[in-house]
């Protein structure tokens, strides 16, 4: 956090836009529990969970889906309706009354999911391209296959944007400190950045500029709706072939996504190394450096 640091600053106070004073530089990733209700309710026992490492100068969230059509992993929490919002509040009070600071982070899981969490419905993606191996939990802890997506309509995204929006102000709402958009690991967003599993021929897909659209038109969103940009960051995995991904201009699109994220003056970029979650080997490894020279 904060750029390039010296010797013994881990332990420092950092101010991180708009979330505020960070106790110290370490946070604690996003981590999927699996344990809100079936309606993405969030307990008591996430309050205590939360508490137990808010040590850590930041807090993110466990990834949280921002719709009924993001959801894509049994008995996640949500930030769609009042009820999910309503039952995260007191989780946020616990941290901050335990001194520490909390962002939500936003998930909508794309192909990455099952028609069986939908209704029957098919998942979403970028274009109609299945994830070519490995399997989703769905109600009940069951593994069912992954199914071939139905890309979205050119007209649908706009719907995909507002409820990134709609998802942050809830989260403001329930005190959040900020959110962190997910853009990593395979899902939608990273589906529509990444050439592998981008297809499209319209605004959203050929070019860079155009894969990274429905990126811009949420950050563009959440300003035109008044929301502090200094209090969103965004998380990007340039190396990682979780989720069946990886793709061969892969530098190029997360330089653009990191000048992108910082045109729109963010709080910060949460970048994965995803190296442990297998590397795509389609080049070096992108590095913390190399993101840090795209800001020269």
């Amino acid at each position: 956090m904060g750029g390039k640091q010296g010797k013994n600053t881990l332990f420092t106070p950092v101010s991180v836009g708009g979330i505020g004073d960070l106790k110290n530089r370490m946070a604690l990733a996003p981590l999927t529990r699996a344990r809100a209700t079936e309606d993405g309710v969030v307990g008591p026992h996430h309050a205590k969970y939360y508490v137990q490492r808010a040590n850590a100068g930041l807090v993110i969230s466990e990834a949280t889906h921002i719709s009924e059509q993001g959801i894509g992993w049994w008995c996640a929490p949500g930030i769609y309706t009042d009820a999910q919002t309503e039952a995260w509040k007191p989780v946020t009070k616990a941290v901050h009354d335990a001194g520490g600071k909390m962002v939500l982070q936003l998930w909508h899981t794309g192909r990455s999911s099952h028609s069986s969490l939908h209704n029957g419905k098919l998942p979403v993606s970028a274009s109609a391209i299945k994830i070519s191996s490995g399997h989703v939990k769905v109600q009940n802890n069951e593994n069912k296959e992954y199914e071939v997506p139905r890309a979205l309509e050119t007209a649908e995204v706009a719907g995909v944007v507002q409820d990134y929006v709609n998802a942050t102000k809830n989260a403001l709402k329930a005190g959040f400190d900020g959110v962190e958009v997910h853009g990593a690991n395979g899902y939608l967003l990273d589906q529509f950045f990444q050439s592998k599993t981008n297809k499209r021929t319209d605004k959203y897909g050929g070019s860079i500029e155009n894969r990274l659209r429905i990126l811009k038109e949420i950050f563009e969103s959440m300003e035109k709706e008044g929301i502090p940009m200094d209090k969103v960051g965004v998380r990007l995995s340039p190396n990682g072939v979780f989720n069946d991904m990886g793709s061969e201009d892969y530098v190029a699109i997360f330089d653009a996504a990191i000048t992108l994220a910082a045109e729109k003056k963010i709080a910060y970029v949460h970048i994965m190394d995803g190296l442990g979650f297998g590397f795509h080997k389609l080049g070096e490894p992108y590095t913390l450096e190399m993101a840090r020279e795209v800001l020269v």
